[in-house]
């Protein structure tokens, strides 16, 4: 086991933090941290202060989590848990671990990364603004619109894709969430979405407590024994039921079973009074995923989804439904959907502009490479072609499938645009692909971002794959980096792809997330193109992708829910 130093404080170094209340609980009060010390990890911190004592040296190992697994699986559940960074202690300055080896030293409480805004909820309904909880998903219709929250039923589908994802990565590291219950799982409906699991101390940290395992009214299992992988896979079927039941209480199948019937079995079995008979969350994301795919693909029969911010005035094409993963599809999966459906992420607040992603399309798992790769990819797309003489060819201005309104040419210029002396500006070349960032020109990290898109596509026009891929961010969910099968079905993909009229048409860095836009086209063999169009050989193409910081941007991954295309 790694060495891992645990931050110590003490509250009087956390600021009057007594002035910024934010909650209070049965176990404890939970303040904002106005002025959290330089060395404390992250800067908007929240304190949880107890109100009895507890178990120090099982909070010190929950303290030490993050830093003992691996990237990957740290990027992931950083982003899907408040869990706790330091220990909060009054008393004697503590000299080594375990806690209870510093006698006089006395454990107050922890700090954790405070809820940021994406799961709040602001409503004038509610007179206040709310952590935006799971338990406003179990009610009806005409009351979520109400308070402004317009769900869909493939968003309820994503919601618990994702956070099954999240139950599967903890339980693997022995962690289970015990008190799994509407009150403790907030959401974001932003992008593709994502959950975040509070109250991370009252979890079992492999097989020990910091507090007595407690559950919450209505969400009890039959069994004596609490905070199980069998207790979580009891209240994830719950949850499941009365996420489609729109019922803080209901557990009638039918609605389920309107969706898939095979969850609506996955539900029946989870509620078995023998605990091994249930399915892990695992086992519930082959159905999940199909059951959204299907959804996704005939999304006219599902609620609208809200949209997210204002649209842009731009010319692009309406988005067309876009299948998600199809199952057992004739062709390869798009790549330009990086990592659509490997989970959610906040959308960009520039405009619901189709996000789908760059060439991967998914993470492969267990020994189904292919099935996983098709379905985790994204939306079924690409395997381009080239012209004989390996370039593009120039559309005439009556193209009415391009995105960029008037006719460009490779580069993504109009014709005409600028005299033929003016020097070029807004743009960014690498061998292979030039991009025009000139749109996105008045962001600051614009030219950064485009420069890191042309030598992208430019490393797949070119065919050096293992360079394309360097630009994934090494956390990334669009492809499994670390597995030979899984790069390699995505080079196989790419095989034949090229990419031309590069535009980076909006770049957003204002919050915790980078989003860029881009606009492209594509050439495809028959047989490769979208997943509603397979013989497509020429599609015109909108996705925003998620980046992140990691030896300059790179691409972590395209939310599903923002892609569109159009056929040129």
């Amino acid at each position: 086991m790694r060495d891992v130093r645990v931050p110590w404080v003490r509250p009087d170094q956390l600021g009057d933090y007594r002035l910024n209340r934010l909650g209070d609980g049965g176990q404890g009060v939970v303040y904002g941290v106005p002025c959290p010390p330089d060395r404390l990890p992250g800067t908007n911190l929240a304190f949880k202060e107890y109100k009895a004592p507890v178990d120090a040296d099982v909070l010190h190992d929950m303290c030490c989590f993050l830093d003992l697994i691996s990237g990957r699986d740290r990027a992931f559940l950083e982003a899907r848990l408040a869990w706790p960074v330091a220990m909060v202690y009054t008393g004697r300055s503590p000299t080594a671990p375990p806690p209870t080896a510093n006698p006089g030293t006395v454990v107050v409480g922890f700090l954790m990364n405070r809820v940021t805004g994406e799961f709040e909820l602001s409503s004038p309904k509610l007179g206040e603004t709310k952590l935006q909880a799971l338990e406003f998903l179990l009610n009806g219709d005409d009351y979520e619109t109400q308070i402004g929250l317009h769900v869909d039923d493939a968003q309820r589908l994503r919601f618990l894709i994702d956070l099954a994802h999240t139950l599967d990565r903890l339980h693997r590291q022995q962690v289970t969430v015990g008190d799994l219950s509407p009150k403790n799982v907030m959401f974001t409906l932003a992008g593709r979405g994502r959950c975040l699991l509070i109250d991370c101390d009252s979890m079992r940290y492999r097989g020990r407590n910091v507090l007595a395992q407690v559950e919450t009214t209505g969400w009890e299992v039959p069994e004596a024994e609490k905070g199980t992988v069998t207790s979580d896979s009891y209240k994830f079927g719950l949850i499941a039921l009365r996420l489609f039941n729109r019922s803080q209480d209901g557990t009638d199948h039918a609605p389920l079973r309107d969706v898939s019937t095979e969850l609506a079995n996955l539900a029946l079995r989870s509620r078995s009074i023998e605990p091994h008979r249930r399915p892990a969350p695992a086992e519930w994301l082959p159905a999940l995923e199909l059951a959204e795919s299907r959804l996704t693909s005939g999304r006219s029969t599902a609620r609208p989804r809200a949209a997210t911010a204002t649209p842009r005035p731009a010319a692009a094409p309406s988005p067309q439904p876009v299948p998600a993963a199809v199952r057992v599809p004739t062709a390869p999966p798009g790549p330009h959907r990086a990592g659509a459906g490997a989970g959610w992420a906040p959308a960009p607040p520039s405009a619901p502009v189709p996000a789908g992603g760059s060439r991967s399309s998914g993470r492969v798992t267990g020994t189904v490479v292919v099935l996983a790769v098709l379905a985790l990819l994204g939306y079924g797309l690409v395997d381009r072609v080239m012209s004989s003489d390996g370039s593009d060819d120039t559309p005439s201005s009556a193209d009415s499938g391009n995105p960029y309104g008037a006719s460009r040419d490779d580069s993504g210029s109009e014709p005409g645009s600028r005299d033929t002396d003016e020097p070029v500006s807004g743009r960014a070349e690498a061998p292979g692909a030039t991009v025009d960032y000139s749109q996105a020109a008045g962001e600051p990290r614009a030219k950064e971002v485009a420069a890191m898109f042309a030598r992208f596509f430019g490393a797949i026009n070119q065919r050096d794959y293992d360079k394309a891929l360097s630009y994934y961010d090494p956390a990334t969910t669009a492809v499994d980096l670390e597995s030979g099968a899984s790069r390699d079905k995505w080079k196989e993909v790419m095989s034949t792809t090229k990419d031309s009229r590069l535009v980076l048409s909006d770049l957003d860095t204002s919050g915790k997330y980078t989003f860029a836009t881009m606009n492209f086209r594509s050439r495809q063999s028959p047989g490769y193109g979208p997943a509603g169009r397979p013989n497509d050989t020429c599609d015109d193409w909108t996705v925003t992708y998620q980046l992140t910081r990691t030896s300059g941007f790179r691409i972590f991954k395209a939310p599903r829910d923002g892609v569109s295309y159009a056929p040129c």
